[in-house]
C-alpha cells in the first residue's frame, strides 16, 4: 500500500522541519515542505500530494485561508490547518475554505496522525461518493441510486434495478401499485410514517427532501437507512403529469459517520471513552444527583506508577501495548451503568454509577490495586506495575460536576505522596493541599532562572584519622516563602513536570565547577572527590551520559573525582542497569551503590558490574551499639562481602564516636554523618577543606 503524500506549509523553517520529521516517523511520504503559500500553489499539480497541511496565518502575501480557497477551487486537495490561534473570527474565515480538520498548537504526535488519518479517510469517502454522483446522471438504467415514478395518483410507473433491490419489489411486481405500499418510510426512532412525498410535491409544485433519519422498511421487513428526495414530473406544456422519487442507500456514510463520532468521543488507542465522552456522563450523573436525593456516584481518578520508566526504557510501541491490558484489567469487574475511560497518557478515570456509599468505591479500589500488580505479559515478557488512584465522593458541596474530577485527582497526588500502589479518598484538606502544591509547581518552574536551588555538602571522612576524603552534593530549594527545602518536598514534583534533565545538567555542572574550585586552592585537595545522587529518572535518561562530559569539561574536573550514586531500586531492572553502567564507567567516573541493604540487595549485581563502592544505609549504622540489635550481623556481613569483592564501603548516618569506632574496627575505612559534619554551605564546606588539609599536614609531619 502507497503511502499517503502529504505537503507542509509553514513559514517557520524549524517548525517545518519537525513536522516533516514527526510526519515521516508516523509512516506518511514528506517530500518537501515550503514556507509561503505561493510555493505551494506552483509545486501541488506536480506533487498531487493526498492532503496539504498549512498553517493558517502565514507571514507572506497570501495567508492560509486564502491558500486553501484557491486549492479547494483549482487542484480539490484536502487541506487540515495548523493554528495557534482558535479565536471565533479565525475559525469562522476559515470555514469558508471547507477545511478538512483543525490541529492546534502544540499538539501531540497522535492527536496529529489522528486528524490527518480522519481527513484523508474523509477525503477518501467524498471521493467515492462524487463519483457515484456522476454516475447517477449516465441512464436510469445504470443509475447508482433508486428511482421510482408515479402518476399523480401515487401509483407507480417505473423503478429501477437498485430500487428494485432496496424494496424487494421487481418492476413487474411494483407497477400499477400504490407508491406507498412499495416504497415504506418511517422515522428510525419514532418509527411514524413518513409524509407522503407524492401528496406533497403535487401540492407545493416543487422538489421535496425526506426528513433526516428516514429509513426504508423493504419487503423482507429490513431497515435502511435512506436519503431520498422528490421532483415533479412536467410535460412539454410545464403541466405536473407525476413523480419522481430518487432515493438511496446511506449504511456507508452512516457507518462513517459513527465511526468519526467514535473517534471524536473514544480513545484512539483503547477504544475506551475519551474525557470529552468521560466528562458527558459525569454531567448526566452529577444532575441526578440534584433530582435524586439518595442517588450517589463516586469518580476514580486511577495512574499507573512509574510508567514513564517503561516508555523510556523499553519504548512507546511497547508501553502501549502495557496500557491496552491495563486498560482491560480496570474494566474487568465494572457494571454496564459504570464508565471507564483514558483521560490521555497513563491516566485512567472511573464513574461508579449509583453506589450506596464510600464503601463501595473502596471496594472496586482495592480490586483494582490487586489485579494491577499482576504481572503483565508483554512480548513474551513480564511487566510488573503498580496504581495509584484518587477517590471523591459525589455531595452537595458540589456546584459543578468537573469539582469531583479535580477534587479525585488532587486525592491521586495524595495517593501518590504516600507512597504509591494505594488509594487516597479526598477530604478538603486535601484540596488545600492540592492548591499549595499547584504554587509549588509554579514557583518550581522558575527555579532554575531565580537561581534558588542550592547544594549542600557532605564531607566523607577518613574513619583512621578524620581526614576529608571527599563530598556529597545534597541539592535544596531555597524557597522564597518556604524557607530550606529538602528533595522529598520538591523532587517527585519535579519528576512529574519534566524538569530533571534542567536539574541534573544545573546539580551535576555545579557540583564539578565548585569541586574543581577547592582542588585548585590547595594541593591537599587534588585527590577530593564529589558524589552526586541519581534518581530513577535521571539514571535512565538517554542524555545522562552528554550531561556528565559537559560538565565535566566545563569545569576541568578529572572524571575519576566525579561520583555517581544510585540506589538499589534505581538498578532493579538488572540488564538495562549493567548496560547504562558500563556506558557510565567508560566515561572514568566512580560508580557508587548509595542506601546498601535497604532495597534488593543483588549481589550478583555487585559482583559482575562497576560499582567502586557501596554505601551502607543509615538504618544499619546508626543500631549497631545496642547488643540487642541484629544489625550488627548485618554491617559485618556486607563489610565482609564488599572486602572480598575488592570494593570500598562508605558508611552513612554516624552519629557517634563509637559508631565510628567500632565500624573502623570492622574494617570500614570511610564514613559520613552529623558526628564529623552536618551538611555544609559553600563556604563552611571550603573551610571544612582547610580545616582537613591541617590535619593531614599534622598526620604527615
Amino acid at each position: 500500500m502507497c503511502k499517503a503524500r502529504i505537503l507542509v506549509i509553514e513559514d517557520e523553517v524549524i517548525i517545518a522541519q519537525d513536522i516533516q520529521r514527526t510526519l515521516i516517523k508516523l509512516d506518511y511520504d514528506v517530500p518537501i515542505f515550503v514556507t509561503s503559500a505561493e510555493s505551494a500553489l506552483e509545486l501541488i499539480g506536480e506533487l498531487r500530494p493526498d492532503l496539504v497541511l498549512m498553517d493558517i496565518h502565514l507571514n507572506d502575501s497570501m495567508d492560509g485561508i486564502t491558500a486553501a480557497e484557491e486549492i479547494r477551487r483549482r487542484d480539490r486537495q484536502p487541506v487540515v490547518f495548523l493554528t495557534a490561534h482558535s479565536d471565533e473570527a479565525t475559525l469562522t474565515r476559515a470555514k469558508i475554505t471547507e477545511p478538512y480538520g483543525y490541529v492546534l498548537k502544540p499538539f501531540e504526535e497522535r492527536e496529529l496522525q489522528i486528524a490527518i488519518d480522519i481527513a484523508l479517510y474523509r477525503h477518501k469517502v467524498e471521493l467515492q461518493l462524487k463519483q457515484m454522483e456522476r454516475w447517477l446522471s449516465t441512464t436510469l438504467k445504470s443509475i447508482g441510486d433508486g428511482v421510482i415514478a408515479t402518476d399523480v395518483n401515487g401509483a407507480i410507473t417505473f423503478t429501477n434495478r437498485v430500487a428494485e433491490a432496496l424494496t424487494g419489489w421487481s418492476q413487474n411486481e411494483a407497477l400499477g401499485r400504490p407508491f406507498t405500499e412499495v416504497l415504506r418510510l418511517v422515522h428510525v426512532n419514532t418509527r411514524a410514517k413518513a409524509d407522503s412525498l407524492v401528496e406533497r410535491v403535487l401540492d407545493d409544485n416543487l422538489i421535496i427532501e425526506m426528513a433526516p433519519d428516514t429509513v426504508l422498511i423493504n419487503r423482507d421487513g429490513q431497515d435502511i437507512p435512506v436519503d431520498d428526495s422528490a421532483a415533479p414530473i412536467r410535460d412539454e406544456d410545464e403541466k405536473v403529469i407525476g413523480v419522481v422519487i430518487i432515493f438511496r442507500d446511506i449504511s456507508a456514510r452512516k457507518c462513517v459517520e459513527e465511526k468519526l463520532r467514535h473517534l471524536a468521543t473514544h480513545d484512539a488507542l483503547t477504544g475506551l471513552p475519551n474525557r470529552t465522552l468521560f466528562s458527558d456522563r459525569l454531567a448526566v450523573a452529577f444532575e441526578l444527583t440534584k433530582r435524586r436525593p439518595n442517588y450517589c456516584f463516586a469518580v476514580l481518578f486511577i495512574d499507573l506508577d512509574r510508567f514513564k520508566i517503561i516508555n523510556d526504557s523499553l519504548g512507546h510501541l511497547f508501553g502501549d501495548k502495557v496500557l491496552l491490558a491495563a486498560a482491560q484489567r480496570l474494566g474487568e469487574d465494572l457494571r454496564g451503568e459504570d464508565t471507564l475511560a483514558r483521560l490521555g497518557g497513563d491516566e485512567f478515570v472511573i464513574l461508579l454509577s449509583c453506589i450506596g456509599d464510600i464503601l463501595g468505591a473502596l471496594h472496586v479500589a482495592n480490586r483494582i490495586l490487586s489485579k494491577i500488580t499482576e504481572a503483565i505479559l508483554v512480548d513474551g515478557q513480564d511487566v510488573f506495575t503498580s496504581a495509584s488512584i484518587g477517590i471523591a465522593l459525589s455531595g452537595p458541596r458540589y456546584e459543578r460536576a468537573e469539582e469531583i474530577l479535580r477534587d479525585a485527582d488532587a486525592a491521586l497526588y495524595q495517593a501518590k505522596a504516600e507512597g504509591r500502589g494505594r488509594f487516597s479518598v479526598f477530604d478538603t484538606a486535601l484540596h488545600e493541599r492540592a492548591l499549595r502544591l499547584l504554587q509549588l509547581e509554579t514557583d518550581l518552574r522558575r527555579t532554575i532562572e531565580r537561581k534558588e536551588f542550592r547544594i549542600y555538602y557532605q564531607p566523607i571522612v577518613s574513619l583512621a584519622n578524620g581526614c576529608l576524603n571527599g563530598f556529597e552534593a545534597l541539592l535544596r530549594w531555597q524557597h522564597p516563602e518556604r524557607g530550606l527545602l529538602a528533595p522529598a518536598d520538591f523532587l517527585a514534583l519535579a519528576e512529574e513536570m519534566g524538569l530533571m534533565t534542567k536539574i541534573t545538567e544545573w546539580l551535576l555542572t555545579e557540583s564539578c565547577q565548585q569541586l574543581r574550585a577547592w582542588q585548585q586552592q590547595a594541593p591537599a585537595n587534588t585527590a577530593l572527590t564529589i558524589a552526586v545522587n541519581l534518581s530513577q529518572t535521571q539514571f535512565l535518561h538517554p542524555l545522562l551520559r552528554k550531561q556528565i562530559t559537559r560538565a565535566l569539561a566545563s569545569s576541568g574536573l578529572e572524571a575519576r573525582c566525579l561520583c555517581l550514586e544510585v540506589s538499589e531500586d534505581v538498578i532493579a531492572d538488572q540488564a538495562t542497569a549493567a548496560r547504562i553502567l558500563a556506558e557510565l564507567d567508560e566515561l572514568g567516573v566512580q560508580l557508587h551503590l548509595d542506601d546498601f541493604g535497604t532495597g534488593y540487595s543483588s549481589f550478583n549485581m555487585l559482583q559482575h558490574s562497576p560499582i567502586d563502592v557501596v554505601k551502607i544505609d543509615r538504618s544499619f549504622v546508626q543500631p549497631i551499639t545496642d547488643p540487642a540489635s541484629e544489625k550488627s550481623a548485618i554491617v559485618r556481613a556486607i563489610l565482609s562481602l564488599t572486602g572480598e569483592l575488592g570494593k570500598e564501603v562508605v558508611a552513612e548516618g554516624i552519629e557517634t564516636a563509637e559508631q565510628a569506632e567500632r565500624l573502623l574496627a570492622w574494617g570500614c575505612r570511610y564514613g559520613q554523618g552529623y558526628h564529623f559534619a552536618k551538611p555544609l554551605t559553600a563556604a563552611e564546606a571550603e573551610r571544612f577543606c582547610a580545616h582537613s588539609s591541617t590535619i593531614r599536614d599534622q598526620l604527615t609531619d
